[in-house]
């Protein structure tokens, strides 16, 4: 719409005005009546505005002049793009631009004077009337010459596409980086843009919008917690979203039942937590709950955790079995000893001696064997020694019970020296 179109319309509008208020009785006035009052002048916006007040009428008054201006621009926008929409709402659009835009833009013909904002400093000319209506109520009519250059209406017309055009394509960089984000706080601020835009946006634009803020949302939702590393009474752990490792700067709520969380340690690609687990009993439900919510959306996972990890205790229930490797009739020169041990926790340990008692000789001392063994239940143990025994003595032909005594001293997970008391245990030999 040019120039000349938008001032006819607001001639019309003004002749309507004028003929209902000059039913009124005019009560006081400003001044002469300006030529201009209800007519149009080039470059130059001239509108009136009523309210009970002269302060009111005048706000009234500088209010049409915005609406003249935001119509003028929209008018324009219509006729030169591809925008084909309701004119209230280009119109919200536009005005929407100009109130963001008064204060923060510039362009390339620098700081655009009018979008410094609408003000009565800046009216050309007034003039205001004070009338009575039938009903003998008083009102104020405020008219004003506003200074308004076509080549304002260009330039505005100009920055809006402008901006228009930076908005679309701020879209365009949000969506595409939906499959590429690295971190929680980048999803939720690309959400945040993209619901800025999308009150921005009139047409097709909204529907990009609105598909871009699911897609974004349905992410929060696939964030996995996933165990890196884990001791007892230590846990590390990282954020996993399709496959790749997303990080976030927030803190996770951290509960356990037993375990008393002492630290959390939020490091560039995992987070550490350290608990004390002394006042929780052997259960298999003992565990580190994490949670995040993630704009409104919970990701959590109980992390569990053994406190019998690094417990070791071993004892045995069959008998000993005892080989010869060589012997004659008084000696046996060298024996290989088969014992099962059974191990009453899931936790590693090592076999470091073991000590073999008859009561009256010499014990069968078998050091260094250092047989690792991990497992709930029965472990196989076969070590062997050329040290020389009685035959007679020692054998269990032709007893009805046999028992020796001893020792086996072992390592927990970590590290600490066991020993467990062999006490007339019953064993076999094979001569």
């Amino acid at each position: 719409m040019s120039m000349k179109k938008i001032l006819l319309l607001a001639l019309s509008i003004l002749g309507v005005v004028s003929l209902t208020f000059a039913q009124d009785k005019l009560l006081e006035k400003s001044g002469k009546q300006p030529k201009w009052v209800n007519g149009l002048e080039k470059d130059f916006i001239i509108v009136a505005g009523t309210g009970p007040t002269a302060q009111d009428a005048q706000q009234n008054a500088l209010s049409n002049v915005k609406a003249q201006i935001v119509s003028s621009v929209a008018e324009n926008v219509k006729a030169s793009s591809e925008i084909r929409k309701e004119e209230s709402m280009v119109n919200s659009n536009v005005s929407q631009f100009l109130e963001k835009f008064a204060t923060s833009t510039t362009t390339q013909s620098g700081k655009v004077p009018f979008l410094q904002g609408i003000s009565i400093s800046k009216v050309s000319e007034f003039y205001w009337e004070k009338r009575q209506r039938a009903d003998k109520s008083v009102y104020f009519i405020y008219h004003i010459k506003y200074p308004f250059a076509e080549s304002e209406l260009k330039m505005l017309v100009f920055d809006f596409k402008m901006r228009d055009r930076e908005l679309t394509q701020q879209m365009e960089d949000l969506l595409e980086q939906v499959d590429k984000v690295e971190s929680v706080e980048q999803i939720e601020k690309n959400i945040a843009e993209l619901s800025s835009l999308k009150d921005y946006f009139m047409d097709g634009r909204v529907d990009q919008c609105n598909l871009g803020i699911t897609r974004y949302k349905s992410l929060l939702g696939s964030i996995e917690l996933v165990e890196l590393e884990s001791n007892l009474g230590e846990l590390k752990y990282y954020l996993r979203l399709n496959g790749r490792a997303i990080s976030t700067a927030k803190k996770p709520t951290i509960k356990s039942e037993c375990a008393r969380i002492t630290s959390v340690i939020n490091n560039p690609d995992n987070v550490e937590i350290k608990y004390n687990y002394e006042n929780c009993y052997e259960d298999p439900e003992n565990n580190i709950l994490v949670k995040y919510m993630f704009g409104g959306v919970t990701v959590q996972k109980p992390f569990y955790f053994d406190v019998a990890a690094n417990k070791a205790s071993i004892f045995l229930t069959d008998p000993i079995h005892i080989i010869a490797i060589s012997k004659d009739e008084a000696t046996v020169n060298g024996i290989i000893v088969d014992m099962t041990i059974r191990s009453k926790y899931d936790s590693p340990f090592v076999v470091e001696k073991v000590v073999l008692e008859w009561k009256g000789f010499s014990p069968v001392v078998i050091e260094n064997i250092g047989q690792s063994f991990q497992g709930k239940g029965n472990h196989s143990l076969k070590i062997n020694t050329d040290q020389v025994l009685k035959a007679a003595e020692t054998s269990s032909s032709g007893k009805a019970l046999s028992l020796l005594s001893g020792y086996i001293h072992y390592r927990d997970a970590s590290g600490e020296l066991k020993t467990y008391r062999i006490y007339n245990h019953s064993y076999t030999t094979d001569w």
